[in-house]
């Protein structure tokens, strides 16, 4: 598996804590011994516990206005997938990334795939984006997607989500999250009945 920080050097940050951490950790397992709860029970459940990180996480992101890109931000999602292993490195409980397409799609996804494979990372979800208008974009989703009044822009974003289910196949996926901004903002906006 490829690690991106050196072991020995997490090892010897954690070392320098060890004492404190030790001392805090018996402290906690007598307050919770009182109440009749096994601290080891508890760690163990935690030692367990894995999330996935969205793709979306390792970037600066936007504002309502628009974005502003920092530096060191990753430009693909084989960056992002490099940043979730470092991530993943440090936390040990991250062992997944959540990619949101059409941001993260790619070409290969068997490179893709392998890459993650290389960093002991898995593909459990992926994430439909039908909130914004891509570049080139012939239906507008800016009063809905699958719930748009407009035939075409529902179909447009029916295609969408049925690529992704194609996406995640590929990938390993076994779930899909429809990340949709449908809705209105203000009461009569949008018809209810089509």
């Amino acid at each position: 598996m490829l690690r991106r920080i050196d072991e020995a050097l997490i090892n010897q940050a954690n070392q320098s804590l060890l004492n404190e951490l030790e001392a805090d950790y018996a402290a906690l397992g007598d307050k919770l011994a009182r109440q009749n709860i096994d601290i080891e029970a508890i760690t163990r459940s935690a030692a367990e516990f894995q999330i996935a990180v969205p793709s979306w996480g390792t970037g600066t992101g936007g504002t309502r206005f628009a974005r502003f890109p920092g530096t060191g931000e990753p430009r693909n999602i084989f960056e992002k997938l490099e940043d979730c292993a470092v991530i993943n490195e440090l936390s040990g409980c991250t062992d997944s990334v959540s990619p949101h397409f059409p941001w993260d799609k790619v070409d290969d996804f068997s490179e893709l795939k392998q890459t993650a494979d290389e960093y002991g990372i898995k593909w459990v979800s992926v994430n439909s984006n039908t909130f914004q208008d891509q570049p080139g974009q012939e239906h507008s989703y800016k009063y809905g997607s699958l719930s748009n009044t407009s035939k075409e822009a529902r179909e447009l974003a029916i295609q969408h989500n049925l690529d992704c289910i194609g996406y995640g196949q590929q990938l390993g996926a076994k779930s899909l999250t429809v990340w949709v901004g449908d809705g209105s903002n203000h009461p009569g906006q949008q018809h209810f009945q089509r």
